[in-house]
């Protein structure tokens, strides 16, 4: 029996990575189920840094030029001089995502005899709960709810009464805060929040200043905070600002929406209006009712939790805490199986509480942050991690889900044409390695910029493969593709008009980064810029190829409606794109020639990207053996998104004893006194990823490595079992989807596929296969219309791959 998603606790939260995450795609909020109420930290995904109207950047005269100096440099081997070239930057920053403040819903002391809390996934509620002598409790509730777009939070009171105060506090500038309606009943609270012109992220140099707040009279984007108290007790004011007092409240309810003014990607709205909407929506989800707010919540999570299911044969006693799981699964196989059930879960509902149709895309940290000046700025890094937080939507059925991050690569294409031709002189659209909710495209990093992430103008081209990935995935695939086309030809443009014939007549990119990592110089300096990075080519030919099969799925190839000289240019480059070269040591090489590494455990595995996500390389070719060494290479251990990412890779190369490996160091507790940029993943105590610090792609690289290593697909082909870790031999996974179409469901035994069953997404025709690359065993063939299902006969195959093997 698969393991509850629940996560539970005997103590209060002390830290925010010990807080329970709810939201719903656009109003976040961590709970953290204090000793004497609940502390509620609020986040609306719209509440970033940055001017009213937006930033504006231009980029500066020569840029093009000096990107031409450096392909020059970067050709005849100077890459001091390629690097210095690159070093201005277009944007000086992007803008920061930010938190609003914290609703607090406090009771006066009481002896407690017993204490716990927690967050039921399925539910989308958290809870904590105190008893207290002579059989009196407490129990506090909370939960965002997406069909009414509102927080609800609920306090019960058995065998006695309590008294509390509900207050908002903000570390951004309060415009207004009032509480309004005190008396017998009810009251409501505002706040008018006003959000700051720019901040800084964190340098080495530091920033004495790191905010800026708009000057007197200046206009300023702000966030408006409604709720309304209502409770049998007696509501009194509690002072100036946002807060009131209840006395002798056996029941309570708070019910609380935000509204951001002047929406980047959408309509411009004033102060006032925003104010005005937030108590629209507070007053109709009043005129609901708590109980029926509650049912939709319900209603509207489960046919997302009833659409996919793990069970890996785990048993733990019912009502084990989260962080003693955490503990036994250090050492325990059996623990450690039902944490990976969990974590999965608990993926899948970060997605749900943080990513909805309509919001916008999941930052660094979801839509979860505590800092006026968070790590990263909490912003988008296009260089694997915005792209990491959505690899599990399509396989794991959330589908709906990757609409924030496509509708956002579309405004990215728009904002990066202009870039693209002031920046390099090139068509289409281009975006670099960091942006924000103002889909910033130009180079950012002003002041501390290193080429080895700044200059790397792939980003965009990276995130237009989700459009063609979710095109391959969907019930209508030519709808789909005629709706990406645009984008991806774009991108296509760009990584066209960017590739220069070398001096031996190979296609290749020059000046060429590896995001990120850099190698040692003649004279033994850390270098960033060279010659056909191999990220550079394998993003290039994904794009190529996403282009040339978009077009052919949308049926637009040669009559007319496509752009057949694009066609053309693309088809020639991708026939004559280098494949990956290796090096000395049987690893896939990071630049097209062999140059020494200046961080050889480097976390980023740029130059893999090839292998997964992209599925350019066969994992039973002889790259793929070149990526194994690679992977070996680069050593155990490292931050908790580059493990997943690993995991993913292991599993795609059908090496289920290195994917359980890497889980393990992926599941393991943080230490305490963890410092941010250690090179060690792992879980906090509510079992968030860490970098260190908090990240929530190391989540979902999680559970897209699960999926991985369970089945793999092609357009025609499903692969069960590819690379089943050995402490997995027994188990069932149902409503993973495939790009051929069809869902699987799939029970084994013994490390062997038991019951393999199909059901059709669309009209889908392929093969199943069951077992490792290179050694896989055909189960059968299917040919399905949509909605048909049917199953497969299991046949015994060969064991997984081991390391000898490789």
């Amino acid at each position: 029996m698969a393991v509850d998603p629940v996560l539970r606790f005997t103590a209060p939260a002390g830290t925010w990575v010990e807080a329970l995450p709810l939201g719903d795609g656009r109003l976040g909020a961590m709970c953290w189920g204090t000793a004497d109420g609940e502390r509620l930290s609020l986040n609306d995904d719209r509440a970033w840094s940055g001017p009213a109207g937006g930033p504006v950047h231009e980029v500066p005269d020569g840029h093009a030029a000096a990107v031409e100096r450096a392909r020059a440099a970067a050709l005849a081997g100077d890459h001091r001089l390629a690097e210095d070239l690159l070093r201005p930057v277009v944007v000086p920053h992007t803008q920061a995502y930010l938190p609003l403040g914290d609703l607090r819903v406090t009771c006066d002391p009481l002896p407690v005899s017993r204490f716990e809390r927690g967050l039921d996934m399925r539910a989308g509620t958290a809870w904590v709960r105190r008893e207290h002598p002579h059989g009196c409790s407490v129990r506090q509730e909370t939960l965002v709810s997406a069909p009414a777009g509102v927080l609800l939070h609920r306090l019960r009171a058995t065998g006695t009464a309590v008294d509390v105060t509900v207050s908002l506090t903000s570390p951004l500038r309060v415009r207004s805060g009032a509480a309004s309606g005190a008396g017998e009943g009810g009251a409501e609270l505002e706040a008018v929040l006003e959000l700051p012109v720019d901040v800084r992220p964190w340098s080495p140099d530091g920033h004495d200043e790191p905010v800026t707040r708009a000057a007197d009279g200046e206009a300023a984007r702000c966030a408006a905070v409604v709720l309304r108290v209502r409770t049998d007790g007696t509501v009194l004011p509690a002072g100036p600002g946002a807060a009131v007092r209840v006395l002798g409240a056996r029941t309570l309810d708070v019910l609380l929406a935000t509204e951001v003014s002047d929406t980047p990607g959408g309509p411009c709205t004033g102060e006032r209006e925003a104010a005005r909407t937030a108590r629209a929506r507070v007053a109709a989800a009043a005129a609901t009712g708590s109980g029926e707010l509650v049912r939709a919540h319900r209603a509207d999570l489960s046919p997302w939790w009833d659409a996919a299911h793990l069970d890996l044969g785990a048993a733990v006693p019912a009502g084990t805490s989260t962080g003693e799981l955490l503990r036994r699964a250090v050492d325990d196989d059996g623990s450690r199986r039902a944490l990976v059930e969990l974590v999965v879960a608990h993926a899948r509902y970060l997605l749900l509480a943080g990513s909805r149709p309509g919001t916008h895309p999941l930052t660094l940290q979801g839509i979860w942050n505590a800092e006026l000046q968070p790590p990263w700025s909490s912003n988008y890094t296009t260089n694997i991690n915005l792209q990491m937080a959505y690899w599990p939507v399509e396989v794991w059925g959330l589908a709906p889900l990757h609409e924030p991050l496509l509708t956002f690569v579309r405004r990215l294409a728009a904002a990066g044409e202009d870039t693209a031709r002031r920046a390099y002189g090139a068509g289409g659209w281009v975006a670099h390695h960091n942006s924000d909710v103002w889909a910033t495209t130009g180079t950012a990093g002003g002041g501390w910029a290193d080429p080895s992430w700044s200059a790397w103008p792939y980003g965009g081209a990276w995130l237009a493969t989700h459009l063609h990935e979710h095109a391959r995935f969907a019930a209508d695939p030519p709808a789909a593709a005629r709706e990406a086309l645009p984008v991806v030809a774009g991108a296509a443009r760009f990584v066209l008009d960017r590739l220069v014939r070398l001096p031996d007549g190979e296609l290749g990119t020059a000046p060429s980064t590896s995001p990120e990592n850099r190698f040692l110089d003649r004279e033994g300096e850390p270098r960033a810029a060279a010659v056909s990075s191999t990220c550079d080519l394998a993003l290039t030919a994904a794009v190529l190829r996403a282009l040339l099969d978009l077009t052919a799925t949308a049926g637009t190839a040669g009559d007319g409606t496509g752009d057949e000289e694009l066609l053309r240019r693309a088809s020639a480059a991708l026939a004559e794109l280098p494949a990956p070269r290796t090096g000395a040591r049987g690893e896939l090489l990071e630049w097209r020639e062999e140059l020494p590494e200046a961080e050889p455990g480097h976390r980023h595995t740029s130059h893999l990207v090839g292998l997964f996500p992209l599925d350019l390389v066969d994992p039973a070719g002889p790259l793929a053996v070149a990526a194994a060494r690679t992977l070996q290479l680069r050593g155990e251990e490292s931050t908790g998104w580059a493990l997943a990412w690993r995991a993913c890779l292991w599993a795609r190369l059908g090496r289920g004893d290195r994917v359980g490996e890497t889980l393990r160091r992926c599941l393991r507790p943080v230490p305490e006194d963890a410092a941010a940029g250690a090179q060690a993943g792992g879980l906090y105590p509510n079992l968030f990823s860490a970098h260190p610090p908090f990240q929530l792609d190391g989540n979902s690289g999680l559970a897209a490595a699960v999926a991985e290593a369970l089945v793999q697909s092609g357009d025609t082909d499903v692969r069960v079992l590819p690379a089943l870790p050995p402490d997995w031999p027994d188990g069932s996974v149902r409503g993973l989807r495939t790009r051929a179409g069809v869902q699987v469901e799939l029970t084994w035994r013994a490390g062997r596929p038991e019951r393999v069953v199909l059901t059709a997404l669309r009209d889908a025709h392929g093969t199943v296969h069951a077992g490792p690359p290179g050694g896989t065993t055909l189960l059968g063939e299917f040919r399905l219309a949509a909605g048909e299902r049917t199953e497969v006969p299991p046949t015994p195959f060969p064991t997984p791959n081991t390391e000898e093997q490789t």
